[in-house]
């Protein structure tokens, strides 16, 4: 009787196992459409860093150039990725590139 009790405990405890718990993961700055739209060329460092706040990733050996990551995994869902780069002449913005642009006002 005791082996049947402790192979079912067994068994019941190699199925509860298996049910992993997988969270999601989220890393970088959330970047909001209605935030990025702000952003203009002309623009200096700190007006940016007002909107957008302190980028993801910043090199001290190319100050001119800001990325701002984000990605997420969900549990459930497919995974987001998003990135805008900046670039500034000194201290003024020249130029954008990545995934996530302002959208222009027509």
């Amino acid at each position: 009787m005791k082996t049947i009790f402790l192979s079912a405990l067994l068994i019941s405890f190699s199925f509860i196992s298996a049910c992993v718990y997988k969270p999601t993961i989220q890393q970088g700055n959330i970047l909001e459409q209605s935030e990025v739209n702000k952003i203009k060329p002309g623009m200096t460092k700190d007006q940016v860093s007002f909107v957008l706040g302190n980028p993801a990733l910043n090199t001290n050996l190319n100050d001119d150039t800001w990325y701002y990551l984000y990605y997420m995994v969900p549990s459930s869902a497919e995974r987001r990725e998003e990135r805008l780069i900046l670039h500034f002449n000194g201290d003024i913005l020249q130029s954008m590139e990545g995934t996530i642009k302002p959208e222009s006002e027509e």
